[in-house]
C-alpha cells in the first residue's frame, strides 16, 4: 500500500522534436493535485481510492476499512512504508477494532524500491508525462483511465511482485 499524487504541472519526459524546432508545453500555473492511496495484491488485484486533499491518518483508517470489507473472510497483510500518517489514533482504533484481521508490516527507511506500488505510480506517471491538464477535473480523469487500463491486466499487476527486490512479498 502506498499514497501519491498527481499535480497539474506536467511532468516532463523526454520527446523528439524536428531539427530547430524544440517543442514547448503551456502550463497551468499553481500546484492543485490530486491525492491518491493504492493497495495492490499479489493476485493482481488494484485497488485505488483518491481525493484533493492530502491524507490523514483518518483517511488511511478508511480505506483500510474498505480493504478489510473486501476481504471479509481473511487476514490482511499490509506492507505499507514508514509515513507518519501511518500512524495515530484511527488507525489504533481500526486496530483494535478488528484483532488479529490486520498486520501492518512496515517497510525499512528509505526504500521505495521494496514497496512494488511504486511501482504502479512509476506506471500510472509515465502515461501523464508531456500532458497539459487545465484543471483538476481533465487531471483526474485521466488518472482514472489509467487505473482502468492497469486495473484491467492483473498480469501487469503481478509482474510488479516479481522485481528481484520484491520477491520476499511472495516467496
Amino acid at each position: 500500500m502506498d499514497e501519491s499524487a498527481c499535480y497539474l504541472l506536467p511532468m516532463l519526459g523526454l520527446t523528439w522534436a524536428p531539427c530547430g524546432q524544440t517543442p514547448v508545453l503551456q502550463q497551468q500555473a499553481g500546484r492543485a493535485h490530486l491525492n491518491l492511496i493504492a493497495a495492490i495484491a499479489p493476485n493482481g488485484r488494484i485497488y485505488v481510492a483518491g481525493q484533493n486533499r492530502p491524507f490523514c491518518n483518518e483517511d488511511i483508517a478508511w480505506f483500510l476499512e474498505k480493504l478489510c470489507s473486501r476481504y471479509r473472510k481473511k487476514d490482511l497483510l499490509i506492507i505499507w512504508d514508514n509515513a507518519s500518517i501511518h500512524s495515530g489514533d484511527a488507525i489504533r482504533a481500526l486496530l483494535k477494532d478488528r484483532p488479529g484481521r490486520l498486520h501492518l508490516e512496515r517497510l525499512p527507511a528509505y526504500s521505495p524500491e521494496l514497496n512494488p506500488t511504486e511501482l504502479v505510480w512509476s506506471y500510472l506517471k509515465q502515461s501523464l508525462k508531456n500532458r497539459v491538464f487545465l484543471s483538476l477535473n481533465d487531471l483526474t480523469i485521466a488518472v482514472l483511465d489509467q487505473i482502468r487500463l492497469v486495473e484491467s491486466d492483473p498480469k501487469l499487476i503481478q509482474a510488479f511482485f516479481h522485481k528481484k527486490e520484491i520477491g520476499f512479498i511472495t516467496s
